[in-house]
C-alpha cells in the first residue's frame, strides 16, 4: 500500500510497555508523529497505524463505515497487544474516539483522549444526514489544517465519510459506561472543531475510578502538533507513570 509521503504509519521503539496511538479523521499518522517520537525518549514502544481508509488517497474513504474503523483499531490493538506486556492507548479527535471503543472492549492499561468528540454540534450532526440524501459525493472542504500544508491528510471528502464518522461517536458514546480502565481526558476550551462539552460528557459517563479531566486554555483542535504538546505532555507522562508496575528493589546483599 502506498502511503502519503509524510504520512506513513510508524512505530518507535522496544520494551514492553507500548501506546497505541491514533491519528484524526482525514488526518493521518503524520499528527502524532511529534508526540510519539515524544512518547520514545520516555522509554514508551508506540504503535501508530493509519485509520481505515486513511492516509493513502480520500476515494479511500469512498465506502469506509463505522464497523471498518471499529475492527480496524481493534486489529491494531492485536497487534500491539501482542508485542507489549501492558498496553495504553491514545488519539486525537476520531482517534481519541476509537481509544474510548477499545477500552470498553478490551483490557488497556489507561486511556488517552486529545480532542475526542462523543458528537458534534447538533447543527452539523443534523445537517449530514439531509446532505447525504440530496447531496452523498459532494466533496466539502473539512480539513483546512491540510489544505494549508501543516498536516498531511485529505483537505477533502464526501459527506458520506463524515456519517461514518458520526456512526463512530454514536457507538462510543453509548458504550462509554462500559470503560473502567483509568482515564485522562485532553482539550482545548477554544477547540471550534470539536466542543469542549464532549471532555466533560466523557469524563461524567466512564465509570473509571480514576479519571482526569485537563481542559486548556490555549491550543485549538490539533493538539499533538509540536506547538502544543507542552500544554499537556507532563500531564500525559504524570498519568502513565503512576499506572505502570513498579519493578521490586534489588536486596542488598550483607
Amino acid at each position: 500500500m502506498e502511503y502519503l509521503k509524510g504520512g506513513e504509519p510508524f512505530s518507535l521503539g522496544s520494551g514492553d510497555c507500548g501506546v497505541l496511538l491514533f491519528h484524526g479523521f482525514t488526518g493521518s499518522p503524520f499528527e502524532v508523529r511529534a508526540f510519539g517520537e515524544a512518547l520514545q525518549r520516555r522509554g514508551y514502544r508506540v504503535f501508530a497505524p493509519a485509520l481505515a481508509g486513511h492516509a493513502t488517497s480520500h476515494a479511500d474513504l469512498n465506502g469506509i463505515s463505522a464497523q471498518h474503523y471499529l475492527r480496524a483499531a481493534e486489529t491494531a490493538y492485536e497487534h500491539a497487544a501482542a508485542k507489549c506486556t501492558q498496553l495504553f492507548v491514545a488519539g486525537l479527535s476520531l482517534g481519541g474516539s476509537l481509544a474510548l471503543h477499545l477500552a470498553a472492549c478490551r483490557p488497556v492499561a489507561g486511556v488517552i483522549t486529545i480532542s475526542a468528540p462523543v458528537f458534534l454540534s447538533p447543527l452539523l450532526s443534523s445537517a449530514v444526514p439531509l446532505l447525504h440524501r440530496f447531496a452523498p459525493q459532494a466533496m466539502p472542504r473539512i480539513n483546512f489544517s491540510a489544505l494549508q500544508g501543516r498536516v498531511v491528510g485529505y483537505s477533502r471528502t464526501t459527506i458520506a465519510s463524515i456519517g461514518a464518522a458520526l456512526d463512530v461517536f454514536a457507538q462510543v458514546k453509548a458504550g462509554l459506561a462500559s470503560i473502567e480502565a483509568p482515564i485522562l481526558i485532553v482539550h482545548s476550551r477554544r477547540d471550534l472543531s470539536v466542543p469542549v462539552a464532549n471532555a466533560h460528557y466523557i469524563h461524567a459517563h466512564v465509570s473509571s475510578e480514576q479519571r482526569s479531566l485537563k481542559v486548556l486554555q490555549r491550543g485549538q483542535h490539533l493538539l499533538t502538533l509540536p506547538a502544543y504538546l507542552p500544554l499537556f505532555e507532563d500531564d500525559v507522562y504524570g498519568f502513565l507513570k503512576v499506572l505502570q508496575p513498579r519493578r521490586p528493589e534489588r536486596q542488598r546483599s550483607v
